[in-house]
């Protein structure tokens, strides 16, 4: 917590986009800064190194408790205003996550290679020209597979060979 004089901002730990990733509630104006939980169509973004998308999903149920009169974003969507149309856009949000996963799961009905998933593209359109899309659909499909196989729902078949468990 902070106090500034009159004002005081008080850093929430928001995990899972980084390690050290916060949001700040900030006083008496009622606002609170989501900062990376960027409440954009792109949805949460989990592929840096440092990212953990188990984290992410917990910053996510977590943020759904967190009362305020405005939210602020750092991405796209700037402020909203008052609880319903921050969790109508928090709700999309966190969407994104099961749909990317729903689509992988629906690609791994036959077995893939992790390279064959990155060229894929589930986090990027294929036809986006980002220069890091492969870096980010590594990481982020990375995440998504460990978190399948430990759920018993991806098997690796061999070394590298991923198939969904039917």
């Amino acid at each position: 917590m902070f106090d500034l004089g009159g004002v005081t901002v008080e850093a929430i730990h928001a995990p899972g986009h980084t390690r050290g990733h916060c949001l700040f509630r900030i006083e008496p104006v009622g606002l609170v800064y989501l900062a990376d939980v960027d409440l954009s169509s792109f949805g949460p973004y989990y592929g840096d190194a440092w990212s953990d998308l188990e984290d992410f999903e917990r910053t996510l149920v977590m943020a759904r408790d967190i009362d305020a009169r405005y939210y602020a974003t750092f991405h796209h969507v700037g402020v909203l205003e008052g609880r319903a149309a921050y969790l109508e856009r928090l709700d999309r949000f966190a969407g994104v996550i099961g749909d990317r996963e729903r689509r992988l799961l629906e690609y791994l009905a036959e077995p893939h290679t992790l390279p064959e998933i990155v060229k894929h593209r589930f986090v990027y359109r294929p036809q986006d020209q980002v220069l890091f899309a492969d870096g980010v659909e590594q990481r982020s499909m990375s995440l998504h597979i460990a978190g399948l196989v430990r759920d018993g729902r991806v098997r690796e078949l061999e070394p590298g060979l991923y198939q969904r468990v039917d």
